[in-house]
């Protein structure tokens, strides 16, 4: 038996205490609630699998505590306990929402094949994204943001104040720090929430492609241009357009860059017809612009057009009081994309944790506790963890690794190990290793990977 988790909501003592003693005999972990009001506190700050509630309670009564429930958790099953010959009960119970129903006195059997049969359907449906959302919001401290450090309360602060202006942002930070998460808070704290959020990496874009990726091309402006295209600039009108690794961009793209900046005109490939666009900049970047100036590499006209509100995101070492919530949140992302029902992480497993220095930061963690989620089947612990996070002392030392065998089996083990988590469904794959489609397919022939075979 798979370690589900169970809420059972009831003002009788006995009873509850009963039904949590067959549950647990069965293996399930259960949890109480005396009335329908605790039982609500318990789900903000507890996820499970299934719900069992009284139909007669007083303070909040099953009905009641329902309907709250299909209005707050929608994704929630709920079993309701009814009283015998009150047929009438269970009828409104079903139309409220509940899955099923069981009859006073409760007879154990009948219970437990209740409950299996029910999270038998749950494991073999598919959640919703939204409904996901629903399930890890919990987890959010401040808009998508996952931490309440210090560090990280200075961020929300400066995320607040600039949402309620329209000026220009530069995300400063190391590389796997969450920049792209700051710039979507901004978004949607600010007035331009109902517009488009529009992501560049430019450092991925080739250079020749690069002006037209941003402000689009006409059919026959270059070779492959077959049609006319929208950039990102009109993509993003109305909205935000956040450039990400805005250092690796050459110097022309940097003059017509500049020239957005200050006009709010942009020009096809082309064309020399010009378009009009209303678009907030959000740019960031992992490296020091202030030196790429010195080495005539950034244009600091640009620098300062960009610059006009700085946030520097911390690394994950200088916050690693939010390592727990950012693991617990990646165990319960990776629960609903593989389908799996890790319940936690091990005292032990969370200590090395929070001792590594995370030279990759929060991507790194993300990356880890994959790993791990593919691997456990219980609770995440050490067992599950690389050598490099078990032994701090060593990874602390700054040790450069050249690309060889070991490192390309880990990653192909990751890339086979979701595959089959996924059942081989490519685009789901690529989201939770947190790569494009088109880069798990060069991975795939880069490794010899015989989808066949998994």
């Amino acid at each position: 038996m798979e370690r589900y988790k169970i809420l059972i909501v009831d003002d009788d003592e006995h009873l509850r205490q009963g039904m949590a003693a067959i549950l647990e005999n069965e293996g399930f972990a259960v949890d109480e609630a005396e009335n329908g009001r605790m039982g609500i506190e318990k789900l903000e700050t507890e996820i499970y699998d299934l719900i069992i509630t009284d139909y007669k309670m007083n303070e909040m009564d099953g009905l009641r505590f329902l309907k709250q429930l299909k209005s707050d958790f929608p994704s929630m099953k709920v079993i309701m306990v009814t009283g015998y010959g009150t047929i009438e009960h269970a009828v409104e119970a079903m139309k409220s929402g509940a899955i099923n129903y069981i009859t006073k006195p409760i007879k154990p059997q009948q219970l437990t094949d209740l409950v299996k049969s029910i999270l038998a359907i749950d494991s073999d449906s598919e959640l919703s994204p939204r409904e996901k959302e629903k399930r890890l919001k919990k987890y959010y401290h401040f808009a998508n943001l996952v931490g309440q450090s210090k560090p990280m309360q200075q961020v929300y602060k400066k995320i607040r104040e600039v949402s309620k202006t329209d000026i220009p942002v530069l995300i400063v930070g190391e590389s796997g720090t969450g920049k792209e998460l700051v710039a979507q808070a901004i978004h949607q704290l600010s007035s331009r929430k109902n517009g488009p959020f529009v992501a560049v990496n430019t450092g991925a874009i080739p250079r020749e492609l690069i002006a037209s990726e941003l402000f689009g091309h006409l059919k026959g402006a270059f070779t492959g241009a077959v049609s006319d295209k929208k950039g990102k600039f009109e993509e993003a009108d109305k909205g935000t357009l956040f450039l990400d690794e805005i250092g690796t961009m050459g110097p022309e793209i940097q003059i017509s860059l500049l020239r957005v900046l200050e006009t709010s005109v942009i020009e096809r490939v082309g064309s020399n017809r010009p378009i009009n666009v209303d678009v907030r900049i959000i740019a960031a970047t992992n490296e020091q612009l202030e030196s790429m100036i010195e080495e005539n590499r950034f244009r600091e006209d640009l620098f300062y057009r960009l610059n006009v509100y700085a946030i520097d995101l911390p690394p994950l070492r200088e916050r690693k009081g939010d390592i727990d919530y950012l693991a617990n949140y990646y165990r319960e992302m990776f629960n609903l994309e593989l389908n799996k029902q890790i319940i936690g992480i091990t005292p032990r497993a969370m200590e090395a944790l929070k001792k590594y220095q995370w030279p990759g930061n929060v991507r790194e963690l993300r990356n880890i506790i994959l790993r791990a989620a593919l691997t456990a089947t219980d609770q995440i612990d050490i067992k599950h963890l690389p050598s490099n996070i078990i032994k701090p002392s060593i990874s602390q030392v700054n040790i450069t690794f050249k690309p060889g065998v070991a490192l390309s089996e880990v990653e192909k083990t990751m890339i086979i190990q979701t595959l089959k988590a996924v059942r081989g469904n490519k685009l789901k794959a690529a989201s939770i290793l947190g790569i494009s489609r088109r880069s798990l397919y060069n991975k795939l022939e880069e490794y010899q990977i015989n989808e066949n075979e998994l």
